[in-house]
Protein backbone atom coordinates (compact mmCIF):
# COMPACT_ATOMS: atom_id res chain seq x y z
CA UNK A 1 0.00 0.00 0.00
CA UNK A 2 1.29 3.46 -0.83
CA UNK A 3 1.99 5.61 2.23
CA UNK A 4 0.15 8.62 0.76
CA UNK A 5 -2.27 9.35 -2.07
CA UNK A 6 -3.52 12.71 -3.31
CA UNK A 7 -6.04 13.14 -6.11
CA UNK A 8 -5.86 16.43 -8.00
CA UNK A 9 -7.38 17.98 -11.07
CA UNK A 10 -5.56 17.80 -14.41
CA UNK A 11 -4.30 21.39 -14.16
CA UNK A 12 -2.12 20.56 -11.12
CA UNK A 13 1.50 19.66 -11.93
CA UNK A 14 3.05 16.43 -10.64
CA UNK A 15 5.41 18.50 -8.47
CA UNK A 16 2.59 20.40 -6.84
CA UNK A 17 0.49 17.25 -6.42
CA UNK A 18 3.37 15.46 -4.72
CA UNK A 19 3.91 18.38 -2.35
CA UNK A 20 0.19 18.42 -1.53
CA UNK A 21 0.29 14.66 -0.81
CA UNK A 22 3.26 15.17 1.51
CA UNK A 23 1.60 18.09 3.30
CA UNK A 24 -1.65 16.16 3.80
CA UNK A 25 0.11 13.05 5.12
CA UNK A 26 3.05 14.36 7.16
CA UNK A 27 2.21 12.21 10.17
CA UNK A 28 2.15 8.91 8.29
CA UNK A 29 5.26 9.87 6.29
CA UNK A 30 7.39 10.96 9.24
CA UNK A 31 9.74 7.94 9.00
CA UNK A 32 10.46 8.43 5.28
CA UNK A 33 13.98 9.75 4.69
CA UNK A 34 14.11 9.73 0.90
CA UNK A 35 11.75 10.13 -2.05
CA UNK A 36 12.49 8.27 -5.27
CA UNK A 37 11.02 9.89 -8.37
CA UNK A 38 11.32 9.77 -12.13
CA UNK A 39 12.87 12.42 -14.37
CA UNK A 40 9.82 14.65 -13.97
CA UNK A 41 10.85 15.39 -10.39
CA UNK A 42 14.26 16.86 -11.14
CA UNK A 43 15.01 20.43 -10.26
CA UNK A 44 16.16 22.39 -7.28
CA UNK A 45 12.79 24.05 -6.44
CA UNK A 46 11.12 20.67 -5.86
CA UNK A 47 14.07 19.30 -3.88
CA UNK A 48 14.16 22.44 -1.73
CA UNK A 49 10.44 22.20 -1.03
CA UNK A 50 10.87 18.59 0.07
CA UNK A 51 13.82 19.59 2.29
CA UNK A 52 11.31 21.38 4.52
CA UNK A 53 10.07 17.91 5.30
CA UNK A 54 12.53 16.89 8.04
CA UNK A 55 15.18 14.49 6.83
CA UNK A 56 13.71 13.85 3.40
CA UNK A 57 15.80 14.00 0.23
CA UNK A 58 14.77 13.60 -3.41
CA UNK A 59 16.52 10.95 -5.50
CA UNK A 60 16.05 10.87 -9.27
CA UNK A 61 18.08 8.14 -10.98
CA UNK A 62 19.68 8.93 -14.31
CA UNK A 63 18.40 6.82 -17.17
CA UNK A 64 21.72 4.94 -17.49
CA UNK A 65 21.54 4.03 -13.77
CA UNK A 66 18.06 2.47 -13.89
CA UNK A 67 19.37 -1.06 -14.30
CA UNK A 68 21.30 -0.76 -11.02
CA UNK A 69 18.35 0.14 -8.80
CA UNK A 70 16.58 -2.38 -6.61
CA UNK A 71 13.97 -2.30 -3.88
CA UNK A 72 15.24 -3.52 -0.52
CA UNK A 73 12.79 -4.26 2.26
CA UNK A 74 13.80 -2.76 5.57
CA UNK A 75 11.87 -3.75 8.64
CA UNK A 76 12.68 -1.90 11.82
Amino acid sequence: MPPAIAVTTANISDHRGALEAIAQNLTSLSAVASLLGDGGYTGQPFAEAVQHWPGAAVQVPKRHELHTLGVLAQWG
